[in-house]
């Protein structure tokens, strides 16, 4: 997993350099639950595009990275 800070990697991604986009936020937000958020979801437009502009194409959800508030590292991949 790659462990720059968002300050680090100015929220490009990794593996091709293109900007990050915001997608969503995670964490217990369902109705019956109490809203806490634990990170945020990015994806990467070159890696969603699957057409080998960039490695991230290869995750399990294509493009995907995310951050977990409490410590702003960016992650590959999507959170469990």
């Amino acid at each position: 997993m790659f462990q720059k800070t968002k300050e680090e990697n100015d929220m490009n991604c990794p593996l091709c350099g293109e900007e990050l986009e915001h997608e969503d936020y995670f964490g217990r937000i369902a109705a019956h639950q109490d809203g806490y958020i634990a990170g945020d979801i990015w994806r990467c437009p070159n890696g969603f595009k699957q057409n080998g502009s960039c490695d991230s194409e290869l995750f399990h959800v294509a493009g995907s990275f995310y951050t977990y508030r409490d410590n702003d590292k960016l992650h590959e991949g999507y959170p469990c």
